[in-house]
């Protein structure tokens, strides 16, 4: 049995190739310290689809501010996710700087289990591939909203693991303001930036435009982005209407995978020197709200496109070359009614979602790769309700639920599988309880459920016999406990929880196709904390213990390498692939002075199961620690820096796969970069 080859990581190529994750809740760096150069807008939380004042946290949630951002040593708005947001990230084997990000341990369909928001639209792909999070540019992001585990209330499929909400700022501020930034580093990296605000209080626009190309640190993984994107907005924040866009275009080459002897002998050596994938995306969305009174009116449209075009290849077997092209039409009618009831404060919101998505994909085969025309469909149409209450005695209670109705469709001419449609009928619910204890102390505790669909990929026919049914949605039931402390300059919380998934869908190695688990479990331990240790230093710590394991069930199937002998594998008590146990990062900040900042992380991710080795019979991947160091001074408007990744030189892989075979025997992996560093320059107006 050879290797699985994962040649062209795009929607339209094996699902199974795409690694894809969430992120994991953390918290940001204490800047008590840090000058601030600006005066920023209140904080505005929309843990209700809201563009409300904030004068509390949402329960169990996690805000990364611009502050935040500026003052790490991340130069993405990956790196934000995974050094100061607690993330686990992986390999975007693209090159490009959208890593898989992985929430609460679900490895390889991470991204297809967390939802990742603008301004609250969703930003997710109904592919198998991560979120596009390198077409937003990082200056344009006023704070980041993570919350674990809740979501499909109020955002629908897909926020299994949680939400990530990414919130752009306000452009109408008074004045004109701006930023221009160049950085330069390792491995023919070249990142430029630039944006523009003008406002006047009552009206404003926003413009950015960015530049991202690096050569890689292997062979054939050249990478190149560029993004332009804006926003038009006339109102305040109470009211307002706003346009926004953004238009991005990618082009990426795949060098492939490298065996375990190449790891050491030639790690930056390319599998696949032709390979390539390239794609262009637009969003246009149109938004606004409207206070009357108690009641606060809003609605969202967004229309998104994104054409791709890939090739890839496996030595001996042939070669493929897909055209994708996909729509989606969004729109989000919502209210929500604020009142004071006696001593209760009550916010009550109520919400519709439609949405249409197309999907069509036509794939060239050469040798044994086949050709391959599919179109799919999938139209949602769903209702929700939430309602929080905020008793005098510092209680809190958030009850919601939603139906959702899904009708997905899809058509491919392998078979040729004719035209399958199946409709279904999808509820969540979600009941969250915070008691304040007094000095800053609080409890929570939260039960819901939630579900996810079957992606495009997911359903494609593979080989045939075809199934001639779509894939069940996954419905989980979860179970959360925590403690919370918050003061000025500090925070701490530690969380419980408790995840029983049913029918969750996943590549099975043993048949090579998508299919529904049997049951699985999520649990684990969080910790996030942020401290002033002293005057002019501060520290946040995140970490991270997870369980992800298979409850019960048996797979059949046949090991190639025993001349395709049939064997049976029991799953239950086995670990889930791709979820490491362990997960800890930490930042440590020190402001030498007023102008001058050293950032200092650490992150440490645990020993997990290979892909492909849902049996465990094979050894585990290989726990790694790396480091990264950051130094920035600011003279006027200028502020200079320069950072070391990766300080300590560690080789390291964090995506792995195993030959598929009931005892594996050797593995392929992606290397990651070795020790790189960078200068930057920018200035603010």
């Amino acid at each position: 049995m050879t290797f699985i080859a994962i040649p062209g990581i795009t929607g339209s190529r094996r699902v199974r190739a795409v690694s894809s994750f969430f992120i994991l809740l953390g918290s940001p760096v204490a800047m008590a310290q840090t000058p601030v150069e600006q005066t920023l807008p209140p904080i505005v939380v929309t843990a209700s689809r809201f563009e409300s004042q904030a004068d509390q946290f949402p329960i169990a949630a996690q805000v990364i501010t611009a502050n935040d951002i500026r003052n790490s040593s991340a130069t993405t708005l990956a790196e934000v996710l995974g050094k100061i947001g607690g993330v686990n990230t992986r390999n975007s084997l693209t090159g490009l700087p959208d890593a898989p990000l992985d929430l609460r341990g679900f490895g390889v369909t991470a991204s297809q289990n967390t939802l990742v928001l603008v301004n609250g639209q969703r930003l997710s792909e109904n592919e198998g591939v991560a979120a596009r999070i390198s077409s937003i540019p990082m200056d344009s992001i006023e704070r980041i909203e993570i919350l674990r585990g809740a979501g499909t209330v109020l955002y629908g499929a897909g926020a299994v693991g949680g939400t990530i909400n990414i919130i752009t700022r306000s452009p109408v501020q008074r004045g004109v303001s701006g930023n221009v930034s160049v950085l330069t580093g390792s491995y023919g990296l070249r990142d430029v930036r630039a944006g523009v605000q003008v406002g006047d209080g009552t009206k404003g626009m926003r413009l950015n435009a960015a530049h991202y190309e690096k050569d890689g640190y292997r062979a054939n993984s050249r990478a190149e982005l560029n993004n332009v994107s804006g926003e038009l907005r006339f109102g305040g924040r109470d009211e307002f209407i706003a346009f926004n866009f953004n238009a991005d275009n990618q082009r990426s080459r795949l060098p492939g995978v490298r065996t375990q002897t190449q790891l050491v002998t030639d790690p930056r050596g390319a599998t696949t020197p032709d390979d390539y994938v390239n794609s262009d995306s637009r969003v246009f969305s149109l938004r606004g709200e409207k206070r009357l009174g108690e009641v606060t009116l809003a609605a969202d449209v967004v229309r998104r496109d994104k054409n791709g075009t890939s090739f890839g290849s496996i030595a001996g077997a042939g070669t493929s070359r897909a055209d994708t092209d996909v729509g989606m039409t969004s729109v989000s009618p919502r209210l929500l009614w604020e009142t004071d009831m006696g001593s209760v404060n009550n916010k009550l919101t109520l919400g519709f979602d439609w949405s249409d998505w197309s999907y069509t994909n036509k794939t060239l085969g050469t040798g044994f790769l086949s050709s391959q025309n599919q179109i799919g469909s999938q139209q949602s149409r769903a209702v929700y309700v939430r309602d929080e209450l905020l008793f005098a005695s510092g209680t809190r209670l958030s009850l919601g639920v939603r139906h959702e109705n899904v009708s997905q469709s899809d058509q491919d001419n392998i078979t040729p599988r004719p035209k399958t449609t199946v409709d279904f009928g999808l509820n969540a619910h979600e009941i969250a309880l915070q008691q304040e204890l007094g000095g800053g102390y609080s409890a929570y505790g939260r039960v819901g459920r939630s579900f996810r669909l079957a992606n495009i990929d997911e359903n494609r026919c593979q080989f045939a016999p075809c199934n001639l049914t779509l894939l069940k949605p996954q419905r989980s039931n979860e179970r959360e406990v925590g403690m919370q402390w918050r003061t000025k300059g500090a925070s701490l919380r530690i969380g419980l929880f408790d995840m029983d998934i049913d029918d969750e869908i996943h590549y099975e190695p043993y048949t090579g196709i998508n299919t529904n688990l049997p049951p699985t479990k999520r649990r684990g331990l969080e910790l996030e904390g942020k401290f002033v240790v002293a005057k002019s230093v501060d520290l946040a710590v995140n970490y991270a213990h997870t369980q992800a394991r298979f409850r019960s069930g048996t797979y059949t199937g046949f090991d190639g390498d025993l001349g395709f002998a049939p064997f049976t594998v029991d799953l239950a008590g086995k670990d889930v692939p791709l979820v490491p146990k362990d997960r800890l990062s930490a930042n440590l900040g020190w402001q030498a002075t007023a102008a001058t900042r050293l950032t200092f992380n650490i992150t440490y991710v645990g020993s997990q199961r290979y892909d492909n080795d849902q049996a465990n019979n094979f050894r585990r991947m290989p726990s790694y620690t790396v480091s990264d160091v950051k130094i920035s001074h600011d003279i006027g408007a200028w502020r200079l820096a320069a950072g070391i990744n990766n300080l300590f030189d560690k080789a390291y892989y964090t995506y792995a796969v195993t030959n598929i075979s009931a005892t594996p025997s050797r593995f392929n992996a992606y290397p990651e970069d070795r020790r790189n560093a960078y200068v930057s320059a920018e200035y603010r107006f």
